[in-house]
């Protein structure tokens, strides 16, 4: 149980910084796990980058805001997407209630081996299969 202090502290921190605090961490852990799959360490990162192991460092500890242009750079060397902006769609499939899709820019889906159809259909389940081995 956190203390009454924390508690209080908790209370009076703005949304907005509560929420930039949890993006920041996202955004570094998802950094870090590039770093790791590409067998990079943050030096190798600096000199693809041009920059000083300092700063990369900053970065990623939280001493120093990324930029937008610090994401793409950083996008741009690791190959893959850091950040992901949902954009909302319409859809209107003739019926009365109408809804809308989220889509991933980021995302990249081939739907060639996908059959469409408009009538949804509940999937089954086997209920024998063990979601993990646990021993």
């Amino acid at each position: 149980m956190r203390s009454k202090v924390a508690q209080r502290i908790l209370a009076e921190t703005p949304e907005e910084t509560k929420i930039f605090a949890r993006l920041y961490a996202d955004i570094v852990v998802r950094i870090n796990q590039l770093l790791k799959e590409n067998n990079l360490s943050q030096k190798d990162l600096a000199d693809k980058m041009e920059k000083r192991p300092s700063e990369i460092n900053k970065w990623l500890t939280g001493e120093h805001n990324l930029t937008l242009r610090s994401l793409a750079k950083l996008q741009a060397e690791l190959g893959e997407p850091i950040i992901n902006v949902p954009h909302r769609k319409a859809i209107d499939a003739g019926l009365e209630v109408k809804g809308y899709v989220t889509i991933y820019r980021n995302t990249h889906v081939n739907t060639t081996d996908v059959e469409y159809t408009n009538v949804w259909k509940k999937a089954k389940t086997n209920n024998k299969t063990p979601l993990a081995n646990v021993s």
